[in-house]
């Protein structure tokens, strides 16, 4: 029979090629095949589609014309039953697995498969899985048995799996001919054409500070532990580098900005000015690769990098492997970026210490590409609160120059909606946990990004115009303090070349104290010496010794210093220079308390934000609230400290709460409080008065900008809808003569982002009419700048796919066979082999039931 005459072209019975065969290349070997039946698959998963667009009919109930020339008996798992059916086989099938399919069945074999899975069934579960990416496989497969009113068989999460993983490469396969036929195949295609607002570039526009912006930042919430710490052996996939798609840069491109590979680049290039140099670094736990390297024997990927444009969609991602946030990350990405828009000049790259990644840059290869392109690294609205006030000048969202309202911090809402992902990731393969992640980030993109992209404009817009709304409130203030927008403008810089001016000590003044500490420490070493040297002493001659010992070192550092200093007469409790450096002592101490205060009030605030995250585990959220407890009595105490170190000031400090110093807003003052010598009260812009009116000043600013870019932005998004329209009804159209399933399926295509176009429409229209004269941009249909891709694709049959032994293999799947009699190309040959003998079987089979020869 069939089954047999199978067994026989692959090799003789199961029993005889057990002991021979070696299981390790079992994944290549299925994906290889499947491989090479892709593209008769994807038609007849098409064809099936186009008969059936709603996955309604039960299966076999779908009217094939042909002639029926034999069965296949199949194990199927379905919504409401797992059951055994004969899978008609018609006379022109291209093999079993496009005769499965045709029923609307995806199979789990490529050869002699027994076990199928409906296509409905693997449709509902995708999308469940993207509305709720914490949903496992098994889950949904006991979901299915409890349906169907029968035990679970853990058997069947293996052929699910391998069904899953088909129909998901069937769908890229798919979706890779719709955009053929939309011409939107070229390299970095997605990239170039992310955001509708950000990318579709109109003629006639207002140029902008910032032609685009963008965030970059680390996620090590999407770790996967090794195959060796599970203790299984991660077989080849030959999948792994198209897993990611167009989503995700290769480890290649990640690495080639490593440290090791740009050492001998950057070695003679590296700025040695201490003022170039970020001191904010130490201050990320993430850039500190002592507390990661602890993780990498038991995680292979130790976390997820995302670039997002300023409205959430996402340009690009890898996986931080084996390592913690390297530079490595946000300079592949940068490099990307920059490489795919060299017509957009300014960009402004948002990143948690955008400070030094700067200085990174600079003294990199990439340096030179960052320069044509104007890229200058920022910091976001959050983040930026924890870097020291001098930095914050510079980089923080409120003081930049048009950036507008745009607070740069989109990747830790990207990640509150990824770290769903991780519970089901974390023991995946390589493969599975990268496809997972880039189908996600692509359902993100059309159905929550794209979804939510109206309501992003409208309510920028109505946030910028009340800010704008209190513009006469700021003047009035402005004018009551004697200040105009000139000296507004150049109290920044007064502040930051103040704070300059306290970034260090001067030599004198830490000598001085370093003399002050070893002549008290000698006084109390004298007094010590006497008290046991006295006649009626009753310490013993070991104590007398120690103490003799530590007088006769606390006198050689005071020589010491006097001679290093010049001092010829020792200074006395009563002379000037002694109450000098006491002072000084306080002033120290003052300032060491200031940090302990601030270290603590940024751990409280971070604590604060993890205890309320989603789906944090109740062990962890218990920790974090005890933590919380034992930081709120040190964060008190740190007070009480700060308090008493103020008032030994002359004159004294600031006294302060611990209510004061949890606020975000209150983070920018530390570096305030850390002044003694110069006196800050006496300067104008120091009081906490002026700062709320500068801040206010400069929020009128962004506010303005903000109005400028979503000005431009809506009319790019009423473009791009308008134009997308058109294109796709074009197409549709120019293709349904010839190939009216091609065009049911770019109707459908355009139907994932059109379904809210009217609902973008409306919202617009609302903001229109609700602001009247104060809505100063336009709905009118713009006209968009030519776009030439760099590279001129192939012709459209050398794009479909390439001819191999009889069989076609879709471009960008077919198995790597770079070196003629290598091992990889024995296998292709023995496969193509293998599926001749099958089709060749089967026909004879089929024949000789119909009486044939």
């Amino acid at each position: 029979d069939l089954q047999e005459a199978i067994k026989q072209a692959l090799g003789g019975n199961k029993r005889a090629r057990k002991g021979s065969r070696d299981r390790s290349d079992a994944i290549e070997r299925r994906v290889h095949g499947f491989w090479l039946q892709m593209k008769d698959m994807t038609e007849a998963y098409m064809e099936f589609t186009f008969r059936n667009p709603e996955l309604s009919t039960d299966i076999g109930a779908v009217e094939r014309g042909g002639t029926i020339q034999g069965t296949r008996r199949m194990t199927v798992v379905d919504i409401w039953n797992t059951y055994s059916y004969d899978v008609p086989l018609l006379r022109g099938d291209k093999g079993i697995c496009c005769s499965i399919i045709a029923q609307g069945l995806i199979p789990s074999s490529p050869w002699d498969p027994k076990y199928a899975v409906s296509i409905r069934v693997l449709e509902v579960f995708r999308l469940a899985k993207l509305r709720s990416p914490g949903l496992g496989m098994q889950a949904w497969l006991r979901t299915l048995a409890d349906l169907s009113r029968k035990p679970y068989n853990s058997s069947v999460t293996h052929h699910f799996t391998n069904c899953f993983d088909l129909y998901q490469e069937i769908l890229d396969v798919v979706d890779s001919r719709v955009k053929q036929a939309l011409k939107r195949d070229s390299p970095n295609w997605r990239l170039k054409n992310c955001c509708p607002a950000c990318t579709y570039d109109l003629e006639d526009e207002e140029d902008l500070h910032f032609s685009l912006l963008y965030c970059m930042d680390g996620n090590r919430s999407a770790q996967r532990v090794r195959g060796s710490v599970r203790g299984t052996k991660e077989r080849p996939d030959p999948r792994i580098e198209a897993a990611g798609g167009d989503y995700f840069l290769s480890r290649e491109a990640v690495n080639r900005w490593s440290k090791d590979r740009l050492a001998a680049e950057m070695e003679n290039e590296i700025d040695d000015d201490p003022t170039n140099q970020s001191h904010c670094k130490d201050r990320w736990k993430n850039m500190s690769e002592d507390l990661t390297s602890k993780s990498w024997a038991i995680f292979d990927e130790t976390g997820l990098f995302l670039a997002l444009c300023r409205h959430g969609f996402t340009m690009k991602g890898s996986d931080m492997v084996r390592s913690g946030e390297q530079a490595k990350y946000p300079l592949s990405m940068a490099h990307e970026i920059l490489t795919a828009f060299p017509c957009k000049k300014r960009h402004g790259g948002g990143y948690d210490c955008g400070c030094g990644l700067e200085v990174t840059i600079e003294n990199s290869p990439l340096a030179p590409l960052a320069k044509e392109n104007g890229l200058r690294m920022l910091v976001g609205a959050f983040h930026g609160h924890a870097h020291n006030r001098k930095c914050q000048l510079d980089y923080l969202s409120t003081y930049v120059t048009g950036l507008g309202l745009e607070d740069l911090e989109g990747c830790e809402r990207k990640f509150s909606q990824t770290n769903g992902l991780a519970k089901c990731t974390r023991y995946a393969t390589v493969f599975h946990r990268r496809q997972a992640y880039r189908t996600y980030l692509a359902h993100l993109d059309t159905f929550d990004t794209y979804a939510n992209l109206s309501k992003f404009l409208v309510n920028n817009y109505m946030q910028a115009r009340g800010i704008l709304n209190t513009e006469k409130v700021v003047h009035e203030l402005m004018v009551k303090a004697g200040v105009t927008s000139e000296i507004m403008e150049g109290r920044l810089q007064e502040e930051k070349n103040y704070l300059e001016g306290l970034s260090r000590e001067p030599d004198e003044e830490t000598e001085s104290m370093d003399y002050y500490k070893a002549l008290v420490n000698l006084h109390k070493r004298r007094e010590r010496f006497l008290e046991v040297f006295v006649e009626d002493s009753t310490e013993g001659g070991v104590a007398r010794r120690h103490a003799n010992e530590s007088y006769d070192k606390a006198l050689n550092l005071v020589q010491r210093l006097e001679v290093q200093m010049g001092i010829v007469n020792r200074w006395t409790e009563g002379d000037p220079e002694w109450k000098n450096a006491a002072e000084l002592l306080a002033n120290q101490k003052y300032r060491r308390a200031v940090d302990d205060m601030e270290r603590l009030a940024l751990q409280r605030i971070s604590e604060f934000a993890k205890i309320g995250q989603k789906g944090l585990p109740y062990k962890i959220r218990t920790h974090i609230a005890k933590a919380m407890q034992v930081r709120s009595k040190a964060l008190r105490n740190a007070v009480s400290k700060y308090n008493r170190a103020a008032a030994a000031l002359t004159p004294p400090g600031r006294s302060l709460k611990e209510e004061d110093i949890i606020e975000h807003g209150f983070l920018a003052e530390f570096d305030i409080l850390r002044d003694i010598r110069g006196h800050i009260v006496s300067h104008a812009w120091a009081t906490p008065a002026a700062r709320t009116l500068l801040d206010s000043y400069h929020k009128l600013k962004r506010a303005k900008e903000e109005i400028q870019r979503l000005n431009i932005e809506i009319k790019r998004f009423v473009t791009y809808m308008d134009d997308e329209k058109e294109l796709l009804l074009k197409t549709r159209r120019e293709v349904e003569e010839g190939n009216p399933v091609l065009a049911f399926f770019i109707r459908r295509y355009g139907h994932q982002r059109g379904r809210f176009n009217t609902i973008h429409m409306e919202k617009l229209r609302e903001l229109a009419a609700k602001l009247g004269d104060d809505f100063t941009g336009s709905l009118e249909v713009g006209t968009r700048l030519p776009v030439t891709d760099d590279i001129q694709m192939e012709d459209a049959g050398e794009r479909e796919g390439n001819v191999e032994g009889g069989q076609v293999v879709e471009q960008g799947m077919e198995p790597d066979a770079e070196e003629s009699g290598s091992e990889d190309s024995e296998v292709d040959n023995e496969d193509e082999d293998i599926v001749t003998v099958i089709d060749s079987v089967t026909t004879l089979v089929l024949q000789e039931d119909d009486g044939e020869e």
